[in-house]
């Protein structure tokens, strides 16, 4: 075996070993996050265990949702930090700003699935409605004037004075 094969893991094999598509590891590559270590005689991009580690970095930032951009300043303070530490306390901070945009995101699915949900019953009580379509006039429903929510603009017809 030369010594080409022997330190060189060839993009197959690197997507394989992390669990990703040959396609993500040359987009990767097109964004700059990821480079070959070396080419081989063939012309082959070569990579080896530390490109693994990196790859199994950015696929694991963006199981969590961050951006490339992200991503790309949150590797780039790698080689800057003195410590673990250091580096541990920097992406701690990208953590805590990711809770808290989950977090919101959170609170407003919960308000929209509830809007969601006042839509549905609302809706559920005009199935019964006989009422011609070109007819109808929903702010002369009775049903409609016993609901405590508002009419549904997308549905309920409502005269305007």
């Amino acid at each position: 075996m030369s010594e080409d094969s022997e330190n060189c893991m060839h993009i197959g094999c690197l997507a394989r070993e992390a669990g990703t598509t040959t396609r993500t590891v040359r987009y990767y590559e097109e964004m700059g996050l990821l480079q070959p270590e070396r080419r081989s005689k063939g012309g082959f991009r070569c990579y080896s265990k530390d490109q693994l580690t990196q790859l199994r970095m950015i696929l694991s930032l963006k199981e969590l949702e961050f951006d490339l951009e992200h991503i790309r300043c949150i590797l780039d303070r790698r080689p800057n930090s003195e410590t673990g530490g250091e580096l541990a306390s920097d992406i701690l901070n990208d953590l805590r700003e990711r809770v808290e945009e989950v977090n919101h995101r959170v609170d407003h699915y919960a308000r929209l699935q509830e809007k969601l949900a006042l839509a549905v019953d609302s809706l559920c009580r005009c199935l019964p409605c006989e009422c011609r379509e070109k007819e109808r006039l929903c702010s002369d429903c009775d049903v409609l004037r016993q609901e405590t929510e508002e009419p549904l603009p997308f549905f309920h017809q409502i005269q305007v004075n």
